[in-house]
């Protein structure tokens, strides 16, 4: 019996236990733009996890995705960029079709800021918000934002920390693009990449040791970032062949349009093409959206779509199914301790429960759970072995 008591201490140890969030008087949600888990890690966040990116992982899409609760589906912003006859346009805020967070603060008598280190997601992710700030616009009492990634950077935490003195809003969404950029232009295995991993990382302890006690900080990304060495210049082989077919590039996967007779056969046998998304398979992608393509391109590993001259631009891009795992970071008020396994869309249901909001909407995500951690692998195999052993040595006596 006593043997047998070990056993299900032990057991009782590494088996999974779900913990609750609290509640927090502000939220800082923190998108650390292309931050790759293999890139960004940090240490002593009493919540660990994994994000899954929605598909295709890019900008627009991820953030919309984190702001709304909703999927690309149901949100409608499938990429950065459109089809407009055959034409590439941005997107804009009115084409978001789904409540954002920063609408449900102001619901409940809340104030929502964006911060972003790119103007051209200032305007779409934040046109809500109480108050967005961008290097292109920003308060008086801001000093001027540097030109330099890395000056700029750590201009984003500036901000977040003076416009917490003087407006002290509930919520701060914030995107840091430096490791985006950098993962760009030499690629995330580059050493570039992990210099500007160390200062963001930096940056966000000194984050995290000044909150109070009221504050929850939430670090995650918008989508991973892969190396890339080759290209498919979809546009100009469909050209060449004679189809009329319009592809629209998204990074690591393109989007075509109005496909011809014979259009499919010929860009599933082109070097670079990993696999053909059909649109009986959207739902499950969630970007069964009235405005979805008419078919998906995902690209092997080391391609990615776009003309080649511009190749030379190019060590690193995101867009497939590669991408898709982002870290995933808690602390600080109502963050209980454990590991949690979430999607992009169960952010804002986490922050809206954080926050005491009363949403007036229905998310496609949920409050994720929090896991505690467990022995894992070996240790499991450890606790096993040494019950193995205690009981046979009882049986034999």
């Amino acid at each position: 019996m006593k043997v047998l008591a070990v056993f299900m201490t032990l057991l009782l140890v590494t088996m999974s236990a779900y913990g609750e969030f609290g509640h927090a008087s502000q939220v800082i949600l923190l998108v650390v733009d292309g931050g790759d888990p293999e890139v960004l890690s940090l240490e002593g966040f009493p919540v660990e996890g994994q994000g899954t990116a929605v598909f295709p992982p890019m900008t627009s899409t991820g953030h919309i995705s984190l702001l709304t609760g909703v999927y690309p589906s149901h949100h409608g912003i499938l990429a950065n960029e459109y089809n407009d006859e055959q034409k590439t346009r941005t997107y804009t805020s009115d084409m978001i079709e789904a409540k954002t967070l920063f609408e449900i603060l102001k619901e409940n008598r809340k104030k929502g800021i964006f911060i972003s280190g790119k103007k051209g997601l200032a305007a779409l992710a934040g046109a809500t918000a109480n108050l967005t700030v961008s290097p292109d616009s920003y308060p008086v009492y801001l000093r001027d934002p540097p030109q330099d990634q890395e000056g700029l950077t750590r201009w984003l935490f500036e901000a977040i920390t003076e416009i917490d003195i003087r407006e002290h809003p509930d919520f701060f969404c914030v995107n840091i693009p430096i490791l985006d950029g950098v993962g760009h232009t030499y690629g995330p295995s580059s050493e570039e990449c992990e210099e500007a991993a160390r200062l963001v990382e930096d940056l966000i302890y000194s984050l995290r040791d000044s909150l109070d006690s009221e504050t929850a900080l939430i670090v995650t990304s918008d989508h991973g970032m892969s190396s890339v060495s080759k290209t498919v210049p979809i546009h100009a082989l469909l050209r060449a062949a004679g189809y009329a077919t319009w592809p629209l590039h998204v990074g690591r996967c393109a989007f075509l349009y109005d496909v011809e007779e014979g259009a499919r056969e010929f860009v599933s046998n082109l070097e670079g093409v990993e696999r053909i998304v059909e649109p009986d398979a959207y739902p499950t992608l969630h970007v069964d959206h009235e405005s979805a393509p008419d078919l998906i391109l995902v690209a092997k590993k080391g391609y990615l779509f776009i003309p080649e001259p511009l190749l030379q631009y190019y060590r690193g891009m995101h867009g497939s199914f590669d991408e898709q795992d982002i870290p995933l970071y808690m602390t600080g008020a109502g963050i209980s301790s454990g590991y949690v396994e979430c999607s992009q869309v169960d952010i804002a249901p986490l922050v809206v429960e954080l926050l005491g909001l009363e949403p007036g909407v229905a998310f496609d995500g949920s409050v994720p759970q929090v896991q505690e951690k467990k022995v894992q692998g070996y240790g499991i195999l450890v606790v096993a072995g040494v019950v193995l052993y205690l009981i046979g040595r009882n049986l034999w006596r």
